[in-house]
């Protein structure tokens, strides 16, 4: 955020509590998206009139109603925007009030980006306007609800030191503005202070329990339901209640399930739906540790269907339901309830869905990604979604504990509801990107070829669960092991491949990760074909290099391919049909003499000895515009070049190509998941393609799952940097072995010919198959 410098005009007339006020009262009755065009059309027109003040305003109002309806980007443009606005009205008294407002806005904002660093650098800088906003002291109202964002943040981090100290200055602050003489004189100011008082006990209660200070916690929950009680706010009045309940449990209090019941049909009242999540997670935990693991499941189970109703990453609402440890915990949770009880196809399902959840979370709430035909399904669910927000803002409770009515929530819901059943009937697929739309363990069977065994991984604090998977079996294989500690042995594994350490230090290291994650499931795999669903860290790890004690390396005792989850699998057979055109090769792109790739324009070319009538384009003619106007009817794609993946926006990563035409040379992964391919086979011979974001649940996001759904059945990446030459050595076997083989089995074919002559897993380990396993 930028910070203050001029001085212009204000507008005398402009009544600034009062129009905060209205702003508040019309966002509380679901009209966010209504008032968010109304401040920005008044926002340009006092900018235009030089009217700095009002600009300010209309500024902060319109990061308010965004952040409500959770449009982030829009929430940081329009704070921006005000703090420049509160540069040219330096001398307006009310210019730090608003000023800190939107300050806080951006924070929040970027909070739920998941860019905390940043976001505590605009809280902290919020409060240091608030402190002085209200002619040289503090605003209290704004400097409490500052503080209480601070605390929250803090205690998402594990600073729970720093959020108590953050969480007690907002009480503090608050129950001084209570008794100061103008709350005397105003009873309509004090019991918008009680309210607020109630909000930030709340917090504070919350963040003393994260902490592991039960005592303080209960008794903040205690006076927060009194103040919530005292002035009428039955949203606070709940979540005191929901905090009370998670105390009993913490302390085995007999009373807690009758206490947790309550909580629920308060929060169900109040419709509070991260609440509701937090407390059937809360009531699962507490059961499952008296023993009632049957209804400790069926508690799971609800939070679960509670959290997958919600499409979008991270709210406000949901950090302020701190005992919701997060959405991946959550799943796993019930999946070790579903093992005790021996129900793997249900743990199944909670595995798959958890994968499925995930995807959306990294998608977030405002993205349209859709093809051909479904291009109209995919707006109209932007319209859809838009409406539900705007209801669920309205009906969500603001700092003072005001909210507006649930009807509109309801109405938007249902409509939502019968619009996915009519995506659903057109194109799963796309449903699958606006909703949790997992398959079945016998559903995934059936997808099975005889010989075919599925090998899905889950990687948990504690433990690996795996599930093995065929035809007509299906085992659960447990291996005790710290994430932590996989995490150091995958990346030390990866790190002596990458800096070709001595064969022996390679091999031992392959051979104790083999004996960690693979052994134990040798017994139950039939048939030479594996496809395996990674987690977490184990998208990095190129299964093809792990070596028994005997000394084979896996590929040579298996046919290998992943799947970014097993759903993906029920979509595979109906791609890479229809393609009218040739293969199509792309190398070598000009980008500068450091991104040159020497061996990359002989490899492109020797795709096109493989598959006669191919179109190669190098150097200059390898465009983006090229790849996307052939791409739709191109049998095969191939890519030589670089790849670029951005962790804090995945769909932003791309494919470097030449630039030209109206395109920037980046091919994005948001681009590809808008392309309609036939082609039967994607090769991305590029650096580093298969490295996508590993999301906390687990739908890598990367260039590989955007072309799988763009059409595709089937794409070659890389896990690392690729030795030039080495990369045009395998791909010409590749493709040699391709011409009478599937996919998957010319790559092995080219992996074991060239470790046959370089047995150290740099010069052959990178590339993988992903999707289709044939």
């Amino acid at each position: 955020m930028r910070e203050a410098r001029a001085a212009s005009p204000v507008a005398r007339d402009t009544d600034p509590v009062a129009t905060w006020e209205t702003v508040q009262t019309r966002v509380r009755r679901g009209e966010a998206a209504a008032v968010l065009a109304d401040t920005q059309r008044l926002a340009a027109a006092a900018t235009t009139a030089g009217d700095a003040g009002s600009a300010l305003i209309a500024h902060t109002a319109a990061a308010y109603a965004a952040l409500r309806l959770s449009r982030l980007d829009t929430v940081l443009r329009e704070a921006e925007a005000a703090v420049a606005a509160g540069d040219r009205a330096r001398d307006w008294p009310f210019t730090g009030t608003f000023v800190a407002r939107a300050r806080r806005f951006a924070g929040l904002a970027l909070a739920q980006i998941g860019r905390p660093g940043d976001a505590e650098r605009e809280l902290l800088a919020a409060l240091a306007v608030g402190q002085v906003a209200s002619l040289g002291q503090p605003h209290l109202g704004t400097v409490s609800s500052i503080n209480g964002s601070l605390a929250l943040l803090a205690a998402r981090r594990g600073d729970h030191d720093g959020a108590v100290r953050y969480a007690e200055d907002a009480v503090r602050m608050t129950e001084s503005g209570m008794r100061d003489g103008a709350s005397a004189r105003h009873p309509q100011r004090r019991m918008r202070l009680q309210r607020q008082l109630a909000s930030a006990q709340v917090d504070l209660a919350t963040i003393y329990f994260g902490a592991r200070r039960v005592d303080d916690a209960g008794r903040a929950a205690a006076d927060a339901f009194a103040n919530a009680r005292a002035v009428g706010a039955p949203d606070f009045q709940v979540k005191a209640r929901a905090l009370l309940a998670h105390v009993a449990a913490r302390r085995h209090d007999p009373r807690t399930v009758a206490l947790y019941e309550e909580a629920i049909a308060g929060a169900r009242r109040t419709n509070q739906v991260w609440l509701l999540t937090s407390l059937h997670a809360g009531l699962a935990q507490f059961q499952a540790t008296q023993g009632h693991t049957p209804q400790a499941l069926d508690s799971a189970r609800q939070a679960i269907e509670l959290t997958e109703s919600v499409r979008g990453q991270l709210q406000e609402a949901e950090m302020r339901s701190s005992f919701f440890e997060g959405k991946q915990e959550l799943y796993q949770s019930a999946i070790r309830l579903a093992l005790s009880l021996n129900q793997l196809a249900e743990g199944f399902a909670f595995a798959e869905r958890s994968r499925a959840r995930a995807f959306l979370d990294l998608l977030g709430t405002h993205t349209a990604l859709s093809k051909g035909r479904t291009e109209a399904l995919a707006a109209e669910e932007l319209r859809l979604r838009a409406r539900l927000a705007a209801a669920r803002a309205g009906a969500e409770p603001d700092d003072e504990g005001e909210r507006g009515g649930d009807a509109g929530v309801a109405a938007a819901e249902r409509d939502y509801a019968e619009f996915l059943k009519t995506v659903r009937a057109a194109s799963g697929e796309q449903a699958s990107l606006m909703s949790v739309e997992p398959v079945t363990l016998a559903e995934v069977q059936a997808l099975l070829d005889e010989g075919t065994t599925l090998l899905e991984y889950l990687v948990t604090r504690g433990e690996v669960v795996v599930w093995v998977v065929d035809r007509t079996h299906a085992e659960v294989v447990r291996v005790r092991v710290r994430r932590d500690a996989l995490v150091t042995e995958v990346r030390d594994f990866r790190r002596a491949i990458a800096d070709r350490a001595p064969a022996a230090e390679v091999e031992r290291r392959a051979t104790a990760l083999h004996q960690r994650l693979v052994a134990p499931l040798r017994a139950h795999v039939r048939g030479e074909r594996v496809v395996i669903v990674p987690h977490d860290v184990l998208h990095y790890l190129p299964f093809a290099a792990l070596r028994s004690p005997e000394g084979r390396w896996l590929v040579e005792d298996w046919r290998l391919s992943t799947v970014p989850s097993a759903s993906v699998l029920k979509y595979l057979p109906s791609k890479g049909t229809a393609a009218s055109g040739p293969a199509v090769a792309l190398g070598n792109p000009e980008l500068g003499p450091e991104l040159a790739l020497r061996f990359a324009e002989r490899e492109v070319r020797a795709v096109a000895d493989a598959l006669p009538g191919a179109r190669v384009y190098v150097r200059g003619q390898a465009t983006e515009h090229e790849a996307k106007a052939l791409g739709p009817t191109a049998s095969v794609l191939h890519f030589a070049t670089h790849a670029v993946l951005d962790e804090k926006d995945p769909l932003a990563s791309a494919l470097l190509l030449v630039s030209g035409d109206g395109e920037d040379g980046r091919l994005e992964v948001r681009e590809l998941f808008r392309m309609d391919l036939h082609a039967r086979l994607v090769v991305l011979s590029a650096c580093e393609t298969g490295l996508g974001q590993l999301s906390r649940g687990d739908e890598l996001v990367g260039l590989q799952r955007a072309f799988l759904y763009a059409g595709t059945p089937a794409v070659v990446t890389t896990l690392w940097k690729v030795d030039d030459r080495a990369s045009f050595v395998l791909m010409r076997r590749f493709y040699d072995a391709l011409a009478s083989n599937g996919p998957a089995e010319a790559l092995r074919r080219a992996q074991r010919a060239s470790l046959a002559e370089e047995p150290h897993p740099f010069y052959w380990a990178a590339f993988g198959l992903a999707g289709d396993p044939r």
